[in-house]
C-alpha cells in the first residue's frame, strides 16, 4: 500500500514538473531564445524525436522475449511512458512553441495527437489494473470482493429480507456481462444516482435493528457501517464501469498506433525537407 501511494506520488510529482516546465515555455515562446535550425534548439528537436522513436520499444518488448529477459515488462511500461513525456517538450521547445512550415507543422500536430491520446491511454489504463505497474483487474475478482463486503454489511446489523433484496438486484446490475458500451455507461449512471440513497436505507436500516438504542453503540457501529458501505458501492461501480474502460481502452488501441505511425512518417518527411532544402 506504500509502494503503490509512493509510486503514484512519484508520478503525480512528475507530472507537475512536466506542467510548470511547459508553462514557462510557452510564456516564454515569442522571447525566440531558441532557434529549429541551429544550436541547442536543433538539438533538443534530434534528441526528442529519438526518444519519441524509442517509444517502440515498448510494443516491441511485449513480442520479443529477449528484451523482457533484459528488463522486466514494468520497467519498459515505465520509460514508454516518462519518454512519452520528455520527448514531446524536447520537441515543442525545439519548435519554440510555434507552427512553422506545413511539413513541421503536420509533424507538430501529429506528435501533439500521439501524446494526448497517451495521457488518455494512460487514464483510461489505471482503471482496468492494479495502478501502473499492477495486473489486469477482472470481473471475477471484483465479484468475489463485493460479495465479501455484502455478507460483511449484512452481519453489522438485524438482517432485512427487502434491502438484502434491493443490495442483491444492485449486485446483478453491475456484475452484467458486457453488452454494449450504452448499456454499460446505463449502468454506472444507475449506480451513481442510486447508491447515496442505498447508503442512506442501509445506515436507517442499522438505527432500526437497536431495540435498546444506546448512543454510543449505534455511533460505533454507524462508523464501521459507513466505511463498509462505501468501500462496498465503490467497489459495485467500479464492476460496472470496468466494462466501459476495457471498450474503451480496446478503441483507443486501434486509433493509438495509427496515430503513432503517422507522427513518425510525418517526423520522417520532417527531416528530409529541413536537410534537402
Amino acid at each position: 500500500m506504500i509502494q503503490a501511494s509512493f509510486k503514484l506520488l512519484r508520478t503525480n510529482f512528475l507530472l507537475l514538473c512536466a506542467t510548470i516546465v511547459l508553462y514557462i515555455g510557452w510564456m516564454h515562446r515569442s522571447d525566440n531564445y531558441l532557434s529549429a535550425e541551429t544550436g541547442t534548439g536543433y538539438a533538443l528537436g534530434i534528441i526528442g524525436g529519438s526518444l519519441m522513436l524509442t517509444l517502440l520499444l515498448y510494443p516491441l518488448s511485449k513480442r520479443i522475449t529477449l528484451l523482457t529477459r533484459l528488463i522486466p515488462i514494468r520497467y519498459w511500461f515505465g520509460m514508454h511512458m516518462l519518454l512519452g513525456i520528455v520527448g514531446p517538450i524536447l520537441v515543442l521547445f525545439h519548435s519554440n512553441f510555434h507552427l512553422g512550415s506545413a511539413n513541421s507543422s503536420i509533424a507538430l500536430i501529429c506528435m501533439l495527437m500521439v501524446a494526448g491520446s497517451g495521457v488518455i491511454g494512460r487514464y483510461i489504463y489505471t482503471h482496468i489494473h492494479h495502478g501502473l505497474y499492477g495486473t489486469r483487474i477482472t470481473l471475477k475478482e471484483l465479484r468475489q470482493e463485493t460479495e465479501n463486503k455484502h455478507s460483511a454489511i449484512l452481519t453489522l446489523y438485524e438482517k432485512d429480507s427487502k434491502l438484502a433484496s434491493q443490495l442483491k438486484n444492485m449486485e446483478d446490475k453491475a456484475m452484467q456481462p458486457y453488452t454494449n458500451i450504452i448499456s454499460s455507461l446505463l449502468q454506472v449512471m444507475y449506480l451513481a444516482i442510486n447508491a447515496p440513497w442505498m447508503k442512506r436505507k442501509i445506515l436507517q436500516s442499522l438505527k432500526n435493528s437497536y431495540s435498546e438504542n444506546t448512543d454510543e453503540t449505534y455511533i460505533a457501529d454507524k462508523k464501521i457501517v459507513v466505511c463498509t458501505v462505501k468501500k462496498y458501492l465503490l467497489t459495485l461501480r467500479k464492476a460496472a464501469a470496468l466494462s466501459v474502460y476495457e471498450r474503451l481502452f480496446s478503441l483507443w488501441h486501434i486509433l493509438h498506433l495509427p496515430l503513432f505511425i503517422m507522427m513518425i512518417i510525418t517526423a520522417v518527411i520532417h527531416i528530409f525537407a529541413v536537410h534537402l532544402y
